[in-house]
């Protein structure tokens, strides 16, 4: 029993020091897109965890304004707008990003569908993907599993939440290696 809880405890640890490296990444030159994954709207406002995506997502494009960006995410619900919509709105309103720069995926449902239905909107180049920490690892797994070329960059979770999402994304991990296929 010992040897089973020191193989989690390693497991664990070793997970979330790899989620962590997310957020030191810094943009390579090669990079001429970037990609802000979204996260589910809970109301017409976004929710801490999309904010701090798209506050990442703002900082990198005021600091390189050749960079374009896809924001992606589809509708949760009839009443809620998609939520690259929402994303569109607050990256012009809230951060001043040229709506010219801006390009929308808005059918996307989860993580997978986000890779792909964004795929073709992107030139054959290295993208940045812009996600939280927590969602670094399944994230770059299923960019891999598509071919895209990528690199990860973290955005920081609020603390309470991320030690919740942390855990559930270990499961999430293990259904995205058996389900998220391209067909």
């Amino acid at each position: 029993m010992v040897g089973v809880v020191t193989v989690l405890v390693i497991y664990l640890v070793g997970m979330h020091l790899q989620m962590n490296q997310s957020l030191k990444q810094k943009l390579t030159p090669d990079i001429d897109y970037i990609l802000i994954l979204g996260s589910s709207l809970r109301s017409n406002h976004v929710t801490q965890t999309l904010r701090s995506r798209l506050e990442k997502g703002a900082e990198l494009l005021k600091e390189h304004p050749q960079l374009m960006v896809v924001v992606t995410g589809g509708k949760g619900s009839e009443t809620l707008p998609p939520e690259a919509h929402l994303m569109q709105k607050v990256l012009i309103e809230e951060y001043g990003i040229e709506k010219e720069r801006i390009i929308m995926e808005d059918q996307a449902h989860n993580t997978f569908e986000n890779l792909i239905l964004s795929k073709p909107l992107l030139p054959n180049h290295k993208i940045a993907i812009v996600t939280n920490e927590f969602h670094s690892i399944r994230t770059s797994f299923l960019a891999k599993r598509i071919g895209m070329d990528h690199m990860i960059i973290g955005a920081p979770s609020p603390i309470p939440k991320r030690y919740k999402w942390e855990l559930r994304e270990h499961l999430a991990i293990v259904k995205s290696w058996i389900f998220d296929r391209e067909r």
